[in-house]
């Protein structure tokens, strides 16, 4: 039981959840920029569009729950 609180929790740090996150939405933004700049002019994107939506709330979410993990680390660790 041990083994398993140990790499659970120690695992990931707020920093790597950060860098997930940034590249999740990265990855979801950069296909609709790419579109927008060398794409034509009187294109509709609406599936770069949607991937960018998705990208940008999936890395928004792996953000919230590293924050989270963050803060319930913090406070069950504190030595009072």
């Amino acid at each position: 039981m041990g083994d398993y609180k140990a790499g659970t929790n120690a695992s990931w740090s707020l920093s790597k959840f950060l860098i997930v996150a940034l590249i999740i939405a990265g990855l979801g933004y950069i296909p609709l920029q790419l579109y927008i700049i060398f794409g034509p002019r009187d294109g509709n994107p609406i599936g770069l569009g949607l991937l960018f939506v998705i990208g940008i709330f999936a890395g928004l979410t792996v953000f919230a729950i590293g924050i989270i993990k963050h803060t319930i680390q913090y406070f069950t660790n504190r030595k009072t």
